[in-house]
């Protein structure tokens, strides 16, 4: 029987043709793809899935319904290494299902083979996530908002600039530098107006191929945000109201430049975070 890929969230589905309409994230039948029945890169588990067996009997496949990870053991963790949900939110998979998520969602968890074990598990998701989801046109265009990658593109503007602005600033207070003073300035503000965008778009993604479940990782990736948003306006505005600030030298400036490391340190921390979904190893 063929096997047809979601590109939108990662579901898979199995028959002659793909669906009308996924029915997890309600992409149409165009966005499935059909998957290469003949791949199958973990032959020999049955196998070691047997020889796994004894006391504590035999193991088991667990996939967390928050982002997707399979495990394998007579029990699932205690903690998710992906996303950090705990053990309750682990639920017991035949061969044939994990199959169907693939290697991809224990190695990859930013693929999109993730979010078809997370919808398979519970398509809706929370009540609330469920009204939070746009309708009508704007679901179709969030969907090919999280096809075409738009959180990841959306983070690249602040991740690139945010160290760029803070090391010229460092360097204007350091030196008295007018030149990086004002490249820093102009930095600090793009961070500021591109934040929102980042934020929504995020906010996009975790609806739509995570079915708006919290977890350990969301909820730090949301608080870094929020950090990040609200220290760049922050800084923004003192730029723009005292766009010579630099001559007062480092010193003068020290609350300034603990609000710039700890903006950077918000961001890399979100990054990092991010990364774990992505890349499990």
């Amino acid at each position: 029987m063929k096997q047809w890929k979601c590109m939108v969230c990662g579901f898979v589905h199995k028959g002659e043709t793909p669906p009308d309409k996924c029915p997890v994230c309600g992409a149409d039948k165009s966005q499935f793809i059909l998957l290469d029945e003949t791949a199958d890169d973990e032959p020999a588990q049955p196998a070691s899935a047997q020889g796994t067996g004894g006391a504590s009997g035999p193991a088991r496949k667990w996939r967390c319904t928050v982002c997707g990870y399979i495990h394998e053991g007579p029990e699932p963790p205690d903690k998710c290494p992906v996303c950090g949900a705990d053990k309750s939110m682990f639920e017991p998979v035949e061969d044939s299902d994990a199959k169907e998520a693939g290697g991809g969602a224990r190695t990859a968890a930013g693929s999109g083979a993730t979010a078809e074990a997370t919808a398979e598990a519970a398509p809706e998701g929370p009540a609330w996530a469920r009204r939070l989801k746009p309708s009508g046109r704007w679901e179709e265009m969030s969907h090919h908002l999280t096809r075409l990658h738009g959180h990841p593109i959306a983070v690249h503007i602040p991740n690139g600039l945010l160290p760029v602005s803070v090391f010229f600033t460092l360097v204007a207070l350091l030196f008295g530098a007018a030149g990086f003073a004002t490249a820093a300035k102009y930095n600090t503000i793009i961070v500021a107006l591109a934040m929102p965008l980042v934020v929504a778009t995020g906010w996009v993604d975790w609806i739509n191929r995570f079915a708006g479940r919290m977890s350990p990782v969301f909820r730090m990736k949301m608080i870094c945000a929020a950090v990040v948003t609200g220290l760049s306006i922050i800084l923004a505005i003192w730029w723009l109201a005292k766009p010579d600030l630099y001559q007062d030298g480092l010193f003068g400036n020290f609350f300034f430049v603990v609000l710039n490391l700890g903006n950077l340190a918000a961001a890399g921390v979100a990054g990092w975070y991010g990364g774990k979904l992505v890349f499990t190893k």
